[in-house]
């Protein structure tokens, strides 16, 4: 009896081999992307892990006048510290005439430091006169050893040799300050300069003692009992999970990993659904056969069994390509992720683990859709099995007739269309949850996709007015302002200040900006989300984001502490504004002064005439103003925006092309089961005289009138779907919500239907084909 079921699963599965092989893709795809981004999410958490250590990437910064005497206290503190005395300078940098803000960090003279290590790309490490710059910095502008860089120095701008470019773990990803993660080669960049000529010529060295624990295991003793010893001494301590490079690419890791978490079991969610209706039209149209089988004496436990093979053959079929496609396709994540960011080693490992949970995951998707329609096959009574058709319904006008009387007027085979849409309830449930599923993966990867885009445009289009911000040093704002404001090419111009600041409400705290500009600014609009969306003398706006972080609301006090200076005001949350990226802290330049007294801004804001030819040579013009550090153009800085996202979107972009698939193989079979499982029916209507071109086009307009049903549902739940992804990211105190550009549903619906419509024309071939003497003589027994 078992090889009479075996001979029958392996007929079946060649008999429908297409809509097998559709539920095989489906699974295919569903365990390609589990293994996908869950390597490639471990991969890189790896990669870091691996390059820190070899790096040493300091467990702690001590920062401030006196850090350097601390070093042999700090010696003797746990998890055997290796200590490095060094100085770091704010310092304008120019390269081929454009100027932005840098950091010079100081290192030994020609050799490497004990503690984050430089992994040199080119040339030698700093000596005497010679500076080392960052990797990035040196792509961007394609320097090479030989070339100079200028250094705006206490005596002016100099121009300085570069003995060599190379990848620092503090800068992996280039950020200025936990405040300003998102930063472009035009707007910071670090050079590495001898300890020695650091201190002798650039502006307000700082001392620092960077700590890193050889035993690995005490790493967080060590920063407990350096913290403990700066604060003692009143100095700054930045421990590693706060440096600005490793707290973003932690963050972006992390989210990374929320994503490779949820997205697979959608897929494979589908996969069981998609399994599910194919199953289970496969046993409605198996009745007489499960009689027969049953009579001649097949027990329940062995038909059940026999279907669920159907289940775990299709699992099988699908999941080998799936495991080496998603091993191949993790790696490749990787190495584009790392590429991007220029680390120095990447990790692409084979991870069992997550092979042996795809292949039990993919088995178990299957043999749970399975498991519904075999236990349904096996508790058939056979002679109610055997009955060709399922009792008679009283006839008379369906629903939609009701609803709509002009439809009576129709011709009968199109009343009878319209009819048979909901004479099988069933059967219009299932194509419509087939449809709706379908619609709704694209729409989530669509959704996720357009988010990305349109954040960036709302910034730095609604949001982010000026051109550009011009840096000044401290004390030159008031005439860099009056001379900008003399240009032919500058259109508006207002100050501006930048401060990094420490929020506190209660026990918590959080590291942000706090930006002071006038209270009728041309360069910023603010759209709140609760309270007041304008500047004024009654207090903060927050970023909304900060709401949850800091568990505030309007009217709240919030205390404001300079982390340059010392200075704290206490003021109350006047509104919450929708921004989003970073939450940062808006405040009127009149209310700050009032409330702590004259603070010097640090530059200014300008918006550019329009018809200016090329901002290039304006940003050269306007960097000859004595007092004038840098100029920060918006343009770049959303350009950097785009490139820091562009992985993201590659890695949704890979997930929609799936999705599209799994649509198309979903589609496919909801709507040629719904022809397949009503051959009997076909073949009679034939046999009475309809044409086989009448009875396709009768069949795809019922099967489109149920996918138009299905469309609306489907976008409904992808746009559900995708706002509770978005809703798990997080990143530097951001929150991104879905933003869907408008055509998008619509969009993805045509491309559904078309897809519908196009899926159906295999199946409608087995009409012209019906063997109608078969199908009457099968009838008639």
């Amino acid at each position: 009896m078992s090889r009479v079921l075996l001979r029958k699963l392996c007929r079946d599965l060649w008999r429908q081999r297409w809509q097998f092989l559709a539920i095989a893709t489906v699974l295919a795809i569903g365990v390609a992307a589990f293994v996908a981004t869950t390597d490639a999410y471990r991969n890189l958490d790896q990669s870091f892990a691996r390059a820190y250590s070899e790096q040493r990437l300091p467990d702690a910064i001590i920062s401030g006048p006196g850090a350097a005497q601390l070093s042999s206290t700090l010696d003797r503190l746990p998890g055997q510290p290796v200590v490095e005395v060094r100085h770091q300078s704010e310092v304008g940098i120019r390269v081929h005439g454009r100027a932005f803000l840098g950091r010079a960090i100081g290192v030994p003279e020609a050799v490497q430091p004990d503690v984050s290590l430089l992994a040199m790309e080119s040339g030698t490490l700093p000596s005497a006169g010679r500076l080392v710059i960052e990797q990035h910095l040196a792509d961007h502008y394609g320097l090479r050893p030989g070339d100079s860089v200028d250094l705006l120095t206490s005596g002016g701008w100099q121009a300085i040799p570069v003995a060599g470019s190379a990848l620092s773990a503090e800068y992996f990803w280039p950020a200025r300050s936990v405040q300003e993660i998102m930063t472009t080669p035009e707007h910071f960049g670090v050079v590495f300069v001898p300890d020695g000529d650091l201190v002798a010529n650039l502006p307000n060295p700082v001392e620092q003692v960077a700590l890193y624990a050889r035993d690995r295991a005490a790493a967080e003793d060590l920063v407990r009992a350096a913290e403990r010893t700066a604060r003692e001494h009143g100095l700054q301590l930045v421990p590693r999970d706060q440096q600005p490079s490793y707290r973003a690419l932690q963050d972006d890791v992390n989210a990374f990993g929320t994503f490779a978490n949820l997205l697979p079991w959608l897929f494979l969610a589908a996969a069981v659904l998609g399994t599910y209706v194919l199953l289970s039209r496969v046993a409605t149209a198996q009745r007489v056969v499960i009689g027969t089988l049953a009579a001649n004496g097949f027990s329940p436990a062995r038909l059940r069994r026999h279907y669920l093979g159907y289940g775990l053959a299709c699992a099988l079929l699908g999941t080998i390509p799936g495991l080496v496609g998603g091993y191949l396709l993790g790696g490749w994540i990787t190495t584009r992720y790392t590429q991007a960011l220029g680390l120095p080693l990447h990790v692409t490992a084979l991870h069992p683990l997550t092979l042996i949970i795809a292949f039990a995951a993919a088995l178990a998707a299957a043999a749970l859709a399975a498991w519904a329609p075999a236990r349904a096959a096996a508790r058939m009574r056979p002679a109610e099995a055997m009955r060709i058709t399922p009792p008679a319904r009283r006839g008379g006008r369906s629903l939609i007739e009701r609803l709509i009387p002009v439809l009576e007027r129709l011709p009968a085979r199109w009343r009878m269309m319209v009819r048979a849409v909901l004479r099988n309830r069933r059967r219009a449930v299932f194509t419509v949850a087939g449809v709706a599923v379908a619609v709704s993966l694209v729409m989530v990867f669509a959704g996720l996709r357009d988010t990305v885009a349109t954040l960036i445009d709302r910034q730095y289009g609604r949001i982010t007015l000026q051109d550009a911000e011009i840096a000044t040093t401290p004390g030159t704002n008031d005439i860099v302002l009056a001379r900008i404001r003399q240009d032919p090419d500058i259109a508006a111009a207002e100050p501006v200040g930048r401060y990094d600041v420490v929020l506190s409400a209660g026990q918590r705290r959080y590291d942000t900006l706090l930006v002071s500009i006038p209270p009728t600014t041309q360069m910023h609009r603010f759209t709140a989300t609760s309270g007041s969306n304008q500047l004024s003398g009654k207090g903060l706006l927050l970023g909304s984001g900060l709401r949850d972080t800091l568990g505030l609301s309007v009217g709240d006090t919030v205390d404001v502490s300079d982390t340059a200076t010392g200075r704290h005001v206490s003021a109350p949350v006047a509104g919450f504004v929708d921004e989003p990226l970073s939450p940062v802290v808006y405040v009127s330049s009149e209310y700050l002064r009032q409330a702590i007294g004259p603070v010097p801004d640090t530059g200014v804001l300008v918006k550019l005439r329009p018809g200016v030819d090329d901002e290039q040579i304006l940003a050269g013009r306007l960097t000859a103003i004595p007092g004038v550090v840098a100029y920060l153009s918006t343009a770049t800085l959303a350009s950097a925006m785009r490139q820091a996202f562009a992985m993201y979107d590659t890695l949704v972009g890979i997930m929609l092309a799936f999705a599209a698939v799994m649509a198309a193989a979903l589609l496919f079979n909801a709507l040629s089961a719904n022809i397949g499982e009503r051959l009997g029916e076909l073949g009679a209507l034939r046999a009475a005289g309809m044409s086989a071109a009448m009875l396709s086009r009768l069949i795809a307009a019922e099967n489109l009138v149920l996918a138009v049903v299905g469309v609306p549902v489907g976008v409904g739940c992808g746009i559900l779907l995708a706002r509770w992804l978005m809703s798990t990211y997080e990143n530097q105190g951001a929150h991104l919500e879905l933003a869907m550009r408008a055509f998008t549903p619509v969009l993805v619906a045509a491309a559904i239907l078309a897809t519908a419509v196009a899926v159906q024309l295999p199946a409608l071939r087995r009409v012209r084909d019906l063997d109608i003497a078969r199908i009457v003589r099968e009838r008639s027994l």
